[in-house]
């Protein structure tokens, strides 16, 4: 069960920095991340300020990886690992149309 959420700071494999959402499960261990990073948002001035502070202490905790995040990282190797292409036969057969003669 996820009982907290806070901003966090990453060093990208390409070395750039950028923020994402951390979620923690109740023993405090980190439970997984947004896939992308997020920017500060707010319906009004005063919540975009308190979006800004929350991004402000992200800036004090240690800095992490991908790689430290157990569910994110699993999720990364699975989609290097995944097959990226179908066959034709394959879409014709997801899309129901296997059983129609090839035109040709």
């Amino acid at each position: 069960m996820i009982v907290n959420w806070d901003y966090r700071v990453f060093c990208e494999d390409n070395g750039d920095y950028v923020i994402r959402e951390v979620f923690y499960a109740e023993d405090g261990s980190i439970l997984g991340c947004t896939e992308n990073e997020v920017c500060p948002t707010g319906r009004s001035l005063q919540e975009l300020t308190e979006d800004l502070q929350l991004f402000r202490a992200a800036l004090t905790q240690p800095v992490l990886r991908v790689s430290d995040v157990p569910l994110y990282s699993k999720q990364r190797e699975d989609r290097k690992t995944e097959k990226k292409t179908i066959s034709h036969e394959q879409v014709l057969a997801q899309l129901g149309l296997s059983e129609f003669p090839a035109i040709g």
